[in-house]
């Protein structure tokens, strides 16, 4: 079970790093198309969509090397290991696994709903919006997965791996 997470994590950052550089690929297309007096049609959609992926299918990944940005005032008043600490972790870890697993719900709702209404983009070119939503729903349930996965391994006496990953100074590693 183990590996198939780890390698649904890292799906998810090869998603996010495609759609970064989609991004750049539009940019790079428009400017030179310019300088022709020619342009994409709805590039700006497309690069919205590429934003929207990059942001949300890349919250697993970052969450679990530790790269999301922490408000962690009065956690870090507490020293590593006591248990008010690790009661503190569990109670922020299962807090937000209700709010991603909310906001996972209604991503899927919202996409069943455009899906449904056959809703499409308002720009030159007409897509059908359940596609890009679809990967905003995708990267929600994924961190929903990480942090119970995370939630499930501290209550089972391993260690989250955020806390893994900042207790041993770990920036993202590079996948060989």
């Amino acid at each position: 079970m183990r590996r198939a997470l780890d390698a649904l994590y890292l799906l998810t950052a090869w998603i996010a790093a495609s759609s970064l550089i989609a991004i750049a690929g539009l940019i790079l297309a428009q400017v030179s198309l310019r300088a022709f007096g020619s342009q994409l049609q709805s590039a700006d959609d497309f690069a919205g969509f590429a934003l929207v992926a990059t942001t949300i299918v890349g919250l697993a990944p970052t969450y679990r090397h530790n790269a999301h940005i922490r408000v962690s005032l009065l956690i870090e008043r507490f020293a590593i290991g006591t248990p008010v600490r690790k009661l503190l972790e569990r109670l922020v870890t299962a807090v937000s696994a209700v709010l991603v697993g909310w906001a996972a719900w209604n991503s899927v709702h919202f996409v069943y709903e455009s899906y449904i209404y056959n809703e499409v983009s308002q720009g030159l070119l007409p897509i059908k919006l359940w596609y890009p939503q679809t990967l905003m729903a995708f990267g929600f349930i994924v961190f929903f997965i990480a942090l119970v996965d995370d939630l499930v391994t501290d209550l089972l006496g391993g260690t989250q791996s955020h806390l893994a990953h900042a207790a041993a100074g770990d920036e993202m590693p590079v996948e060989k």
